[in-house]
């Protein structure tokens, strides 16, 4: 048996370009790995993808689930449809939140495969199957901090900014990234936020990174839950250096000068319904255990 842990993501740039011909967006964000963590366990068997998800879970167990999809994109494309695999799923991360959970799975699917069955598969290749499952999985092949252009899928590793106290607060009810981007209301950026974010992340400064904070959903996210926007403000209220909303949401993450700080605040959420999780950046990606 083999196991894997994969994190989730918060994006402290995040902006909206222009729309594609194939009806999805041109972006440019910088994706930053948090130590929040799934893990996956891998198994050989004779044929066939099981996966089981052990905890409380909504997810699907078919091929409609990222892992799925991954592990059999994986055995057809590499393994020749040759052997099967048994995924067992410890989900960690919230779903639908905006931290990038099923985007982050799948990657570690297809790594902790690769390493299960002691493949010889070039990066290029493993770039080239994410791509194919999603605009995320490609950064969570690496992890730690990167630029992602295109439809995000194109990644550019960066220096990571080390381990900046992160407070995230997710409401109950979710947002549907497909409504947030057909309201309309985001705002169009040229790009150049995200690419001069490189250097603040390297020098690694709280308060620097925090007053460059941004993401162009965040108007059509408050548009769609006005929550949103009041946990941000609370967030600052709260003592944070910066807050900002997490992918298109509904997470917003808050960035603390030290973990003291973020763990008080975070007691001011409690008892509202929130998923209230302290954290940290983390320079690293999917990793055996």
């Amino acid at each position: 048996m083999l196991t894997v842990q994969t994190p989730a993501k918060i994006n402290p740039v995040l902006e909206v370009l222009n729309r594609r011909p194939d009806g999805y967006h041109e972006l440019a964000l910088v994706f930053q790995a948090i130590g929040l963590y799934d893990q996956l366990s891998f198994e050989r068997k004779s044929s066939g993808v099981e996966l089981n998800i052990e905890g409380p879970s909504d997810l699907a167990v078919d091929d409609s689930n990222l892992i799925v999809k991954a592990a059999r994109l994986f055995i057809h494309e590499v393994l020749n449809d040759s052997t099967g695999v048994k995924i067992t799923l410890r989900k960690t991360i919230p779903m639908a939140a905006g931290l990038g959970g099923g985007s982050s799975d799948a990657a570690a699917t297809l790594k902790g495969l690769r390493w299960l069955f002691e493949t010889e598969l070039s990066d290029e290749k493993m770039n080239a199957m994410a791509s194919g499952l999603g605009s995320d999985v490609n950064f969570f092949l690496t992890g730690g901090a990167a630029l992602g252009t295109g439809r995000g899928e194109i990644i550019t590793p960066w220096k990571s900014s080390g381990s900046l106290p992160v407070l995230l607060i997710k409401p109950s009810e979710g947002l549907s990234t497909p409504a947030v981007y057909r309201s309309g209301k985001a705002s169009l950026t040229s790009g150049e936020k995200a690419k001069n974010f490189k250097t603040l992340l390297a020098q690694g400064d709280a308060a620097s990174i925090s007053s460059h904070l941004f993401n162009g959903l965040e108007p059509a996210a408050f548009y769609l839950r006005p929550e949103v926007e009041l946990i941000k403000k609370r967030l600052i209220q709260e003592g944070a250096l910066g807050a900002l909303l997490s992918g298109s949401g509904p997470t917003v993450f808050g960035i603390f000068a030290d973990m003291a700080k973020a763990s008080a605040a975070s007691q001011k959420f409690e008892g509202e319904g929130f998923e209230i999780v302290v954290t940290q950046t983390i320079p690293t990606g999917v990793e055996k255990l």
